[in-house]
């Protein structure tokens, strides 16, 4: 499950745990839902060790011989559940003995990655490659090593969706200071999806496909206001505390600036520039997406006190029906929670999923798991070539793709992997779920990210949960409340250059 950047400076990350709140079975149960669904699995052979490092590092095992080169690759998710560390384990092994090249996989938290690495940065003795999914600001600073040149000569460059590199790029942008740069090579894709109870939209006479897939991804002015009246005057929609959706207003939450702006026409980052270097929270765009949010709250669209509802608090109210749509977080992840959670309902066709909505432009925040390329960390081409040969091998090939969905709940980059691979259509709940909203959502959508910058806690979370306040809870308007939060993001932005 993704780790959102902390809400407490001191501690690096203190949001909930989302399978915790959820009282989930443990951190690698949605990769262990997937697997059985599927009737599969990456289970380990047995012959990786593993020990506990100082710090909250969680060392993997090396393998390989030493007459090729060995690359260092720090992984979060590899904390993060005993079956996502075996098929990792696994797959390494496998990479080994067919090439030769060794790799270490170091497992470092979330809560942990980026105090990790400035001391590694610091001490010289930088890993060839991290996990940056949801943690791109370490690439910041000169940190990245520009790949445009080995991502063009990669059999990946052929395979990936355009779409997804486009956010890529937005990262490169922001760590180099050059547009069009790339510092990342992804393994995957977690877009934002849109989970439907039918049990409400049948009272209220929409039929699925009115709002799923099928429909196309929906308007925030010209097709959801309609639809949410028709939910909000059902039986379910008139019990008290039952509301049609809500939005991200809960600080460890604020990353769906990153959603609303840019569906608004808006940076691609949210509340900063592509580039990194000025804020864009203050942009008309912006200040339509932060006055919608209002707006919604204020008509009973998004729950009343949507300020202190998170997406953990969202999917157990969607769960208890007192919620007719998620916007489900990590989709593929939450995903194996409704699996695990709601087998029954899921069986049942109790919800039907579609894609996130847009309002004029069809871009939206995913989280985009990647290895972003350290510049310190290779010495020589002979390493880079290695580091490019096994991220084709682990995400290039349609098999490995099928078992990193299972495993690790990424969708393929490459949407013709989904449309041959049987495990997408294996029910008529994963043909909807991968063919439908994860393929449309991956060929039409460019996404959004969260900022690539240092500071990113503060400018991604705190700044704009103090302007919700602002707007929510002391009556300042979206036009002050925004110029508020650029100032103290550009302060932000100066200081840390």
């Amino acid at each position: 499950m993704a780790r959102k950047q902390s809400t407490d400076s001191n501690s690096g990350h203190s949001s909930v745990n989302r399978r915790r709140f959820l009282k989930a079975a443990g951190a690698g149960a949605a990769a262990t839902s997937l697997a059985g669904c599927s009737g599969g699995g990456g289970g380990g052979d047995g012959n990786a060790t593993t020990t506990e490092s100082g710090g909250g590092q969680d060392q993997g095992t090396t393998v390989g011989s030493t007459d090729k080169p060995t690359l260092e690759i720090w992984l979060s998710y590899y904390t993060e559940g005993e079956n996502k560390k075996k098929y990792t384990d696994k797959l390494v092994k496998q990479f080994q003995n067919k090439t030769g090249i060794s790799i270490n996989i170091t497992g470092v938290p979330y809560t942990d990655v980026v105090t990790k690495f400035r001391s590694a940065r610091a001490a010289g003795n930088v890993p060839h490659m991290v996990e940056v999914m949801t943690r791109p600001g370490i690439l910041a600073g000169g940190a990245g090593m520009v790949v445009n040149d080995l991502w063009e000569s990669s059999s990946l460059a052929d395979k990936a969706s355009d779409k997804v590199m486009a956010g890529h790029k937005v990262w490169g942008s922001q760590s180099t200071g050059k547009e069009g740069n790339l510092v990342t090579f992804p393994l995957g894709f977690r877009p934002y999806f849109s989970a439907w109870r039918t049990d409400w939209l049948d009272q209220a006479g929409i039929d699925p496909s009115e709002v799923n897939h099928k429909a196309g991804s929906l308007h925030w002015y010209d097709d959801i206001p309609d639809i949410y009246d028709k939910l909000k005057q059902t039986e379910m929609g008139q019990k008290k505390g039952f509301y049609p959706d809500t939005t991200g207003m809960k600080q460890s939450d604020e990353e769906y600036m990153s959603l609303y702006i840019p569906q608004h026409g808006g940076s691609k980052s949210g509340v900063v520039n592509i580039t990194g270097d000025e804020a864009a929270i203050d942009s008309k765009e912006a200040r339509k997406a932060i006055k919608m949010q209002k707006d919604y709250v204020d008509n009973g669209y998004f729950h009343k006190n949507s300020i202190n509802t998170g997406d953990e608090e969202a999917t157990t109210r969607h769960w208890a029906g007192k919620q007719a749509v998620n916007h489900v977080q990590d989709s593929t992840d939450l995903w194996g929670d409704y699996l695990e959670e709601q087998p029954k309902a899921m069986k049942n066709g109790d919800y039907t999923w579609g894609l996130p909505m847009n309002a004029g432009t069809k871009s939206a925040l995913a989280w985009l798991p990647s290895l972003g390329f350290i510049a310190d960390g290779f010495s020589n081409q002979q390493e880079k070539d290695a580091a490019v040969k096994f991220m084709e091998w682990w995400v290039g090939d349609s098999d490995r793709a099928v078992k990193n969905a299972k495993n690790l709940g990424f969708v393929p980059v490459a949407p013709e992997q989904i449309k041959k691979e049987d495990f997408f259509a294996k029910t008529e709940m994963h043909k909807e779920f991968w063919r439908g909203a994860a393929l449309k959502t991956l060929q039409n959508f460019e996404p959004a990210v969260i900022p690539a910058v240092p500071g990113a806690n503060a400018i991604t979370y705190e700044i704009p949960r103090k302007m919700h306040q602002r707007i929510m809870q002391q009556g300042v308007s979206v036009e002050k409340a925004t110029s508020q939060a650029a100032k103290e993001i550009n302060q932000r932005l100066q200081k840390n250059s």
